[in-house]
């Protein structure tokens, strides 16, 4: 494969370097990159929702969606050339220069955390009675289904993750990874709250589910720059971002009651208990980046 840079002479293969801690400044050029990438982002989901904000019907946005999902790497691209970052395609998005086999080990890590995330949710939220366990009678026929169906959705996941946890990863290294990470998930989330919002007026989803589903990204993202930052490559974030829209939404849509219809007392218990086991998940993650960018540094 012929990399794409900017400028004339190569670079090297090795892995963009991604301290645990914060570690100098970020590149000259990054500010101005990055205040222009999300005044992009945030005008397209805007106009793309404009309509459904406005009062008309939100079906639409089913269909254009999965399309949207590859605007932050087009825009990345975009700006990536008409500014003339001095830095390697390929390398700067991790997609070069990691072991395969870390990245392997990393995803099939990543696999059985995704796993035991919704089971130990439902598990609590059931013992303490904010859920029923109630597994559907399709459940069992579905289940075979997931795995095939989250490799399918890397090919949506990978537009959004080139950029989250590929490009905006590298270029906010040097924040180290709590900074950065809180920086990328918390537009991330942002930039998801007109598309929940939408389906919020229009009676599809209520607002305690956009203020939901924002938290629940912005700690989702946490465990997805954590697996960036272990193997170094952004491809178990791109596969972990496909098991978030499938082995959890199969868990929580075909293994228990449904949560929509929940009083207020028991739909925030069963958030409460989301979040917690969502915060461990972080911890999880985090030991081995710590331990792991530590060794790097000696």
């Amino acid at each position: 494969m012929v990399d794409m840079t900017t400028t004339s002479s190569p670079a090297p293969a090795a892995a963009v370097r991604l301290p645990s801690r914060r570690d100098g400044n970020l590149p000259a050029w990054a500010p101005r990159f990055l205040t222009v990438f999300g005044a992009v982002m945030l005008a397209l989901v805007l106009a793309l929702c404009a309509p459904a904000l406005a009062g008309a019907d939100s079906g639409y946005l089913g269909v254009l969606t999965p399309a949207v999902m590859w605007a932050p790497a087009v825009v990345v691209l975009a700006l990536h050339f008409a500014f003339g970052r001095p830095v390697q395609l390929l390398r700067w998005a991790g997609l070069r220069g990691a072991s395969p086999g870390r990245i392997a080990g990393t995803t099939a890590a990543l696999l059985g955390l995704m796993i035991a995330i919704p089971a130990a949710v439902i598990a609590a939220s059931s013992a303490l009675g904010f859920v029923e366990f109630a597994p559907g009678a399709d459940a069992r026929g579905l289940a075979v289904w997931v795995l095939p169906l989250a490799a399918a959705t890397m090919l949506l996941t990978f537009g959004e993750e080139f950029a989250w946890r590929g490009y905006l990863a590298s270029t906010l290294a040097a924040w180290g990874f709590w900074r950065s990470t809180a920086a990328i998930g918390a537009f991330w989330a942002l930039w998801h709250v007109p598309l929940t919002a939408a389906y919020a007026l229009d009676g599809v989803s209520s607002w305690r589910e956009v203020l939901a589903t924002t938290v629940n990204l912005f700690l989702a993202s946490f465990v997805l720059a954590g697996v960036r930052w272990l193997s170094r490559s952004v491809w178990p974030a791109v596969a972990g971002h496909a098991m978030l829209n499938t082995v959890l939404v199969f868990a929580y849509s075909n293994l228990m009651s449904e949560t929509s219809a929940l009083p207020d007392g028991a739909y925030w218990g069963h958030q409460g208990l989301s979040w917690a086991v969502w915060g461990a998940a972080v911890v999880v993650v985090w030991a081995p980046v710590a331990r792991r960018t530590r060794a790097a540094a000696r």
